[in-house]
Parts: C-alpha cells; structure tokens; sequence
C-alpha cells in the first residue's frame, strides 16, 4: 500500500513538473524587460518571405530627444501615408506624461527629418492609422482613454487633426485596425483581456456593429500590430506575438471570406521578431505598416532594446497557456 501510495506521489510530481516545463517553454516565466522603443523603415521588391534590416535605417527615441525639450521615452506604432513625392510618417511619441502623436517627413529619396507633435489629448494615444478615403484624410488612432472609437480627419493635413466621428461608443479597445474595401469594410481590436473583437459597416461613416459569427479568440497574437495590407487578392493583419514577453515579434494572419464568415488564419509565425545584430531591436518588434510603392513596398516598423533586467511574470505564463487551451476547445 505504501509503494502503490509512494508511485502515485510520484506520478503526480512528474506530471506537474511536465506541465510547468512545458508552459515555461511556450510562455516563460521570466523574460527581459521592456525597454525603450525606436522606430526603423526599408524598400523591398517583396513582401514573402522574412525580410532583411539594416541598422542605418532607423531613427531612435534618442534622435528625438536631442530635439526637443524634455525626456522621450520612446518611439513607437509608425504608420506612413505617401502623397504625391512625400512621405508622412506618424508615430506614438511617449515624452513626459500622455503619449502623443508624432510626425516625420521625407521627401523621396530624403532623409526624414522630425516635425513635432501633431495631435494631443488630455488621455493616451497610440497606434496613429493614417489613410486616404474619398480624396481627404482620416486617422483612426487608438483612443482607449476616451472609452470611444474615435475619427479623426485631417483639418490642415498633416499638421491639425479634429475628431470627425465616434465610430464605436462606450469601446474601450486596443489599436483598432480598419479595412476599407468596395466589398468589405472591418474593424479588427482587442479589450484589456486581449479578447479580439470584429466589427464591419456598409461605409467608414456608416453604423459599425460586431460581427456575429466571428470567432474570437483571446490571449497571445490576438492585438493587431499594424494596418492591414494586400498581396494579390489576399488581405493579411500583422498581429502581435507575447510569445517571450510583450512585443517580442509579429505575425502574419491572413484574413478569409467564405461564404459570408470572417476568419483570421496564422500565415506566417513571428514574421518580425528579435534582431540580434541590431541593438535597438533586440529585445523585440511589435509593430509594422507595409504598403506597395510603385514597383516593390515601403515598411515601416518598430524595435526594442534589452535593458539587461529580466522579469518574473508567472500570472502571464498562467494565463496565456490557459487561454490557448481555451482557444483550442472552442475551435
């Protein structure tokens, strides 16, 4: 009885010893600190597969904050729109107090060069969307601290902004990610729990609801990190990847359309992730904006540097590997 009682002891020890290993291997225990972002971009004939990046191509927190007065913690979340032969880059600009929004311009085949901030509200901002519809231009920046979805549209474009809609009240979501189409028009987001949520209209100014028989997921590479963007006829959502802590890399979902059902689908696992070779991005990236230039695409994106400090999150291993499971029961 004893050795029967001894051997179960046994048995449960080994079991609870497997299951922590293997929860520490998809999401460990301790990762490195965050530490300070900077924002990096590049010109490539293609798309697929990973890309390549060069250090010289990146402008730091550090650039800015020998502009300005102040201490800037980071730059973060680039969003570009190109007109005519200028390029207009927006960024989460985080100095004293409530992050900003940024911007930076180049002409073609220029250096970009820091223009200041461009809008400020009394709560957080980030996540500065940019783009062109019906000939004037909007930005759908996350507004989590308004509790609204909100738009806002160019006044004086690219330097005054002034909210233009609400297109979600009472939602207080996370980088809402907004798909224009002639045939679809979506809204992809997260709440606090990083629960992924879809919302469409017949118009950007048209009445957004959820879509009802989207199916959510909750936990790691569920927060988008970036506009959408096309290659041939397929759309793709970078989502961000929590795989070694937050912002280690992004991934690439590919959106689908069958029969009326909308579905986000893994394309291709941490596209972006750690750079060694670059000490500005090599903690980790969780941001990128890709758009087709004449013949190739212009990126934009952003990077972490280790602070050499690591960090004990056992509540985040719990729950990210509990809400995988959740994830794989319901689907």
């Amino acid at each position: 009885m004893k050795r029967k009682k001894y051997y179960i002891f046994l048995g449960i020890v080994l079991s609870v010893f497997i299951l922590v290993i293997g929860m520490n291997i998809r999401y460990p225990f301790v990762t490195p600190a965050v530490g300070k972002w900077s924002v990096g971009y590049h010109f490539s004939k293609r798309i697929f597969p990973k890309q390549n990046f060069h250090p010289a191509e990146i402008f730091t927190y550090e650039l800015v904050d020998s502009l300005v007065k102040g201490n800037i913690h980071y730059l973060a979340d680039p969003f570009f729109i190109k007109e005519k032969d200028n390029f207009f880059l927006f960024v989460e600009l985080k100095g004293e107090g409530n992050a900003d929004i940024a911007l930076f311009t180049a002409e073609e085949d220029s250096s970009f060069e820091y223009q200041g901030i461009v809008l400020d509200e009394p709560y957080h901002l980030s996540y500065p969307q940019v783009f062109k519809y019906k000939e004037e231009f909007y930005m759908l920046p996350e507004t989590k601290g308004s509790n609204n979805v909100l738009l806002y549209k160019a006044k004086n474009f690219p330097y005054e902004w002034i909210v233009e809609d609400t297109l979600l009240k009472n939602r207080g979501l996370k980088d809402p990610s907004i798909l224009l189409t002639d045939d679809l028009n979506l809204i992809v987001a997260v709440d606090d729990n990083l629960k992924q949520y879809m919302f469409t209209a017949d118009s950007l100014r048209g009445k957004w609801t959820e879509v009802e028989n989207y199916e959510q997921r909750w936990g790691n590479e569920t927060r988008p990190g970036g506009r959408f963007f096309q290659v041939e006829e397929t759309w793709y959502l970078p989502v961000q990847n929590r795989s070694k802590g937050y912002g280690t890399g992004i991934s690439i979902y590919e959106l689908e359309n069958k029969r009326g059902k909308l579905k986000l689908t893994m394309n291709e696992k941490l596209f972006l992730g750690p750079q060694k070779d670059i000490v500005w991005f090599n903690r980790g990236m969780h941001h990128l904006d890709v758009q087709k230039i004449d013949e190739g695409y212009f990126f934009v994106y952003d990077g972490d540097r280790k602070t050499g400090i690591q960090e004990f999150q056992y509540k985040r291993t719990l729950k990210f590997n509990f809400l995988d499971f959740y994830n794989f029961l319901r689907h």
